[in-house]
């Protein structure tokens, strides 16, 4: 397949992500246009193995962005009521995350990018088909020509190695 042909593929992947996660046709591909652009932005490369991890992962962010947004304003047009004091412009905790929150998870996804990078190509593969495209494991199975358990296999070493990375 073309470079041309991967890239729409990518899209329409993630368009399709983002409309099972809760947004409409035109919102979805909204939030996939906004996810390519801050991508590039960062100076990440489309051919890298992590780059559609990172990209699902950055549209996934907006989209929780334009909810807590949407709640916020909902939330500012409604009338005080005292049995809402934790949402709202005069809300006595935030639920937006501090400087420190923000670094913290953007490291976090950069040990998971480099965690994930590192895995063997058979099980960052199946993690990837499963974590991000939402394939059971008889699909990945027969997508890469193994077994199930093979599958099974290749996601517990996943999940083992990025807990590890993790630090725990």
């Amino acid at each position: 397949m073309s470079a041309e042909g991967d890239l729409n593929r990518l899209r329409r992947d993630l368009v399709a992500y983002l409309q099972r996660k809760g947004r409409g046709g035109d919102e979805a591909e909204d939030l996939a246009q906004e996810a390519f652009v801050r991508f590039h932005r960062a100076g990440h490369d489309l051919a890298a193995p992590d780059a559609r991890p990172l990209l699902f992962v950055i549209a996934r962010n907006l989209q929780l962005d334009r909810w807590k947004s949407a709640a916020r304003e909902a939330a500012r047009r409604s009338p005080d009521d005292i049995h809402d004091l934790d949402a709202g412009p005069r809300a006595l905790a935030s639920e937006a995350p501090s400087a420190d929150q923000r670094l913290i998870g953007r490291q976090d996804l950069i040990a998971a990018a480099d965690a994930i990078r590192a895995l063997p190509p058979k099980t960052r593969d199946a993690f990837l088909l499963h974590r991000f495209e939402a394939l059971t494991y008889r699909q990945i199975a027969a997508r890469l020509g193994i077994s199930v358990s093979m599958v099974e296999k290749h996601m517990a070493e996943a999940l083992r190695q990025l807990k590890s990375a993790r630090g725990g």
